[in-house]
């Protein structure tokens, strides 16, 4: 069972969250201490969804030589020059230079991501200072630099994502794809195989996003976390369940309204919602057509039991599914089921802001608590950002409400 942590025990583990900090390393360097005092904020984001990023935003003026600092002063000649006005010049223009962030306190920092700059933004203002912004994409963005056209006969979405980690660009014979990507072993009998399937001129990252919309997973990078025994950087494609993605350090922060909650949003919603799928197919070896139902009282369906009184009193709609191809009675079964999960996933969502909680990421289960029976429970967090500025430290989240209970004898 994983261990269920209350900020009152993080506090401690992290030396009372004083003294919040970063640590930005370009090529294996850390900024000089000149220009670590010159980044007023610093801000990270992480989604099952999307490409990480961080942005910097950075003084531009230097008020000894009454000139701009990074941006703004520079001459081609300076751009070239091999001097310390040149290379702070370049500092921040975006490039290839591999950029590591890391968060935390004093000296517990964790390793945010490991990207490169991308974004470098300037500002002029007519009053204030001026000030540079400076954004980045984790690696997964250098997979759109190349789209590929591919395709996989008999095969499930675990398999084809694991082949992709193999496969090399036939100009280059180099991996496609930078770093591993792990899946989820337990639902791989659960995945309907696929008689074809097409990469037709996409992007690799693109390709896999839509796969895992198609399935209901989710999608990340987990960068190597040195608390965790044989923990390594890598992409997780797979389902959100909650104790079975490998490589995540397997503990839950328990947070409170009034104590650990700064501000809390949720949505509690009905419309949309499904009380049975009905999956109609056809049978090729025995010639008869597929009809399979799934209702709300089925045994595999344990998210969120507590409200589907309520949805059966709202009188959700039924669902057919007639436009994806079926060839059994198990795949239509596992089609229904999946279909069903997805919409009670989004029946409870909510956004919060914590204290700075650098291990709080896409990814990872939370326990809320003291916001009412219909909004306590556990949540899978779907988005994080990260922000450490003139106010400290704080860690601001999305996620889904995803309570767990045994399936009903």
């Amino acid at each position: 069972m994983p261990d269920t942590i209350e900020l009152q025990q993080e506090s401690t583990n992290q030396r009372g969250f004083y003294a919040p900090r970063f640590e930005l390393r370009i090529e294996g360097a850390g900024l000089p201490g000149d220009v670590l005092r010159d980044v007023t904020q610093v801000t990270y984001k992480d989604s099952t969804t999307e490409i990480d990023s961080f942005e910097l935003t950075v003084n531009n003026w230097d008020a000894a030589l009454n000139d701009f600092k990074y941006v703004g002063a520079e001459t081609n000649e300076t751009l070239k020059a091999e001097t310390d006005i040149g290379k702070r010049h370049r500092l921040f223009e975006p490039c290839n230079k591999v950029v590591k962030l890391s968060m935390g306190y004093l000296d517990e920092l964790r390793v945010m991501m490991l990207g490169n700059f991308t974004t470098m933004e300037p500002n002029f203002p007519s009053s204030g200072g001026p000030t540079l912004t400076v954004r980045g994409l984790n690696v997964l963005h250098e997979l759109r630099r190349k789209r590929y056209s591919y395709s996989w006969e008999q095969k499930r979405d675990s398999e084809i994502a694991l082949a992709i980690a193999d496969l090399r660009d036939r100009e280059t014979g180099r991996k496609r794809f930078p770093i591993p990507i792990v899946t989820d072993p337990s639902v791989l009998r659960d995945e309907p195989q696929l008689n074809y399937i097409a990469q037709k001129n996409q992007f690799d990252i693109d390709f896999l996003l839509a796969r895992a919309r198609a399935r209901s997973y989710v999608v990340f990078i987990q960068e190597r976390d040195e608390n965790v025994r044989g923990s390594q950087r890598r992409l997780y494609f797979g389902p959100s369940e909650g104790g079975r993605i490998p490589g995540l350090r397997d503990d839950i922060y328990k947070l409170e309204w009034g104590k650990s909650l700064i501000d809390f949003k949720p949505t509690l919603t009905t419309a949309n919602q499904f009380k049975s799928v009905r999956v109609n197919g056809w049978n090729r070896a025995r010639r008869q057509p597929i009809s399979v139902t799934v209702t709300l009282d089925d045994r595999e369906l344990n998210r969120n039991q507590d409200l589907y009184e309520m949805l059966k009193v709202c009188d959700p709609r039924e669902e057919d599914i007639v436009d994806v191809p079926v060839f059994s009675e198990q795949q239509a079964r596992r089609l229904a089921i999946a279909r069903l999960k997805d919409r009670q996933r989004e029946m409870v969502k909510a956004s919060g802001t914590t204290i700075g909680l650098p291990a709080l990421r896409a990814g990872k289960q939370v326990i809320l608590d003291k916001v009412g029976a219909r909004f306590n429970g556990t949540y899978f967090v779907t988005e994080t950002t990260h922000t450490i500025g003139n106010g400290g430290y704080t860690t601001s989240f999305n996620a889904r409400r995803e309570n767990d209970t045994k399936p009903r004898s």
